[in-house]
């Protein structure tokens, strides 16, 4: 350290504040300092930099589904915050098991990971129980539990639905049908009563007909949407409650030589690179996903360098609607739906 010191023209401790994230220092000293670094070949010694800082510079992220695109840019995010400031990733997929959640828990404990970002796999306090034990600092990601005094990083659910109710009801929809997530998880939770409550506030309420309830995989939304679709006086519109489900729901709609917006119209939860790519295009609810991996990296790392006591953190994070072609006013919805037959 002391050499790139020399090399760049600046202090040991100013080297320190650049590779360790310490200290604010300016993007031109910075760019001298990693000049040297590269120049130098220099690679600092964790071993050494642990035993005195008392750090192992890793972290774990548990991710409830890694087939879920919705993870891809959240994982990117925390990654990249996590390399900028000398951590590595340990990536874990607990598939929604929560004893699986717990193994993978233990096992990072042991490996003395500095902290842990977790989408917890149920609301229920006593499969996050290990990490308080333990002191390990931790952040939940996306979802958080019941019971739990923790920081976290989420979207604001219930403002979502708001949106997609406000939009379908604005476009003459009242029989709106929704495939909402499993109740025992976070999102699925807050989703469901989101797109609830929001019915209600605009008059037209929520038939419990009207909704089934999926584990956020693609056969559940294949299934729920067969089963609304297939009812005597079906929904006119559907909400699903993340892109997986989604993705399901428009396999059942073909399946079942419906059309959309024809016969009815279509909004997602989550806006995966290929809603632009359906026919017609996919109408969803976005969130910042990359965003929220990187204040979740940034509020677990301040959590670490900090210690703890400091008060728990609650950061909702703003989804908004994008609007495409699959959804469409009733009396359109209607008149399509009759040059169709």
């Amino acid at each position: 350290m002391k050499d790139v010191a020399e090399r760049a023209r600046v202090s040991v401790s100013t080297v320190s504040h650049v590779l360790n994230g310490t200290r604010k220092v300016s993007e031109e000293t910075r760019g001298e300092v990693l000049a040297a670094v590269e120049e130098l070949s220099y690679r600092p010694n964790l071993l050494a930099k642990g035993l005195k800082t008392r750090r192992t510079f890793t972290m774990g992220l548990l991710i409830s589904d890694i087939q879920n695109s919705f993870f891809t840019s959240v994982v990117r995010g925390v990654e990249d915050v996590a390399l900028s400031r000398g951590y590595h990733l340990f990536l874990c997929n607990t598939d929604e098991d929560p004893v699986r959640e717990d193994e993978y828990v233990s096992e990072l404990v042991k490996k003395r990971v500095d902290g842990l970002m977790v989408a917890p796999s149920a609301r229920r306090e006593d499969h996050v129980g290990r990490l308080r034990a333990e002191g390990v600092p931790f952040v939940f990601v996306d979802r958080d539990v019941e019971g739990v005094d923790a920081d976290v990083v989420s979207v604001d659910n219930r403002a979502g639905m708001r949106l997609i109710a406000e939009h379908l009801v604005g476009l003459g929809h009242r029989r709106i049908g929704m495939i909402s997530g499993p109740l025992d998880k976070a999102s699925g939770y807050e989703r469901h009563l989101g797109l609830r409550d929001a019915l209600v506030d605009l008059g037209v309420g929520m038939e419990a007909s009207l909704v089934r309830f999926g584990d956020f995989r693609t056969s559940s939304g294949r299934e729920g949407a067969r089963e609304l679709l297939s009812l005597s006086s079906p929904p006119t519109a559907l909400v699903t409650a993340n892109n997986q489900m989604t993705l399901g729901a428009l396999l059942a709609i073909n399946e079942m030589g419906l059309g959309v917006p024809g016969d009815v119209s279509v909004v997602g939860f989550d806006d995966p690179e290929w809603a632009p790519l359906t026919g017609p295009p996919l109408t969803t609810l976005a969130q910042p996903t990359y965003e929220m991996g990187v204040r979740a990296a940034k509020m677990l790392l301040d959590r670490i360098e900090d210690g703890p006591g400091n008060e728990s953190k609650k950061v909702l994070l703003e989804p908004w609607l994008v609007v495409r072609g699959s959804t469409a006013p009733l009396k359109e919805q209607e008149r399509v739906g009759r040059m169709l037959e």
